[in-house]
């Protein structure tokens, strides 16, 4: 597997990541018809434009995605047929070597398994709340980290 930064040429590979990869995500915590198309969702396009984005590669194939806009990590999403292969930690794993000072994320009050994730970087929950994606109530866990260096 190979760690790089975004292309152009990988847009198709990341869409189809998200897509994929987005249900999962907000699962429990939204209801699912708020998840549009990545290139349907003005929001989420703006963001993805204003991130830095690392993909995962393997074998000539996109496998992974993970960004950061700022302090804050604004992707982590992997393809479903390759999760549970440390693909997502290596890509928080790199996004984090370049951040220092406080780093914060939102993730779905419902998505235990990247919690855990998180939690095994050293983030831990800040505060819960109610919010809005695409115009439906959403579920929301903010978490942060202080980076040393």
């Amino acid at each position: 597997m190979e760690l790089r930064r975004y292309l152009e040429t990988d847009w198709e590979s990341v869409r189809e990541i998200y897509d994929l990869s987005k249900p999962d995500e907000m699962r429990g915590s939204v209801d699912l018809r708020a998840i549009r198309r990545l290139e349907s969702d003005a929001d989420m396009m703006a963001l993805f434009r204003q991130s830095e984005i690392l993909v995962m590669e393997d074998e000539g194939q996109v496998i992974g995605f993970g960004g950061n806009k700022g302090g804050y990590i604004s992707w982590l999403f992997v393809h479903p047929q390759h999760r549970r292969r440390g693909v997502a930690r290596a890509l928080l794993g790199a996004i984090l070597s370049r951040l220092a000072g406080a780093v914060s994320l939102n993730v779905a009050k419902s998505n235990h398994a990247a919690r855990r994730l998180y939690e095994g970087f050293g983030f831990t929950a800040k505060r819960e709340f109610s919010g809005k994606f695409n115009g439906h109530d959403c579920e929301v866990v903010t978490m942060s980290r202080e980076l040393q260096g």
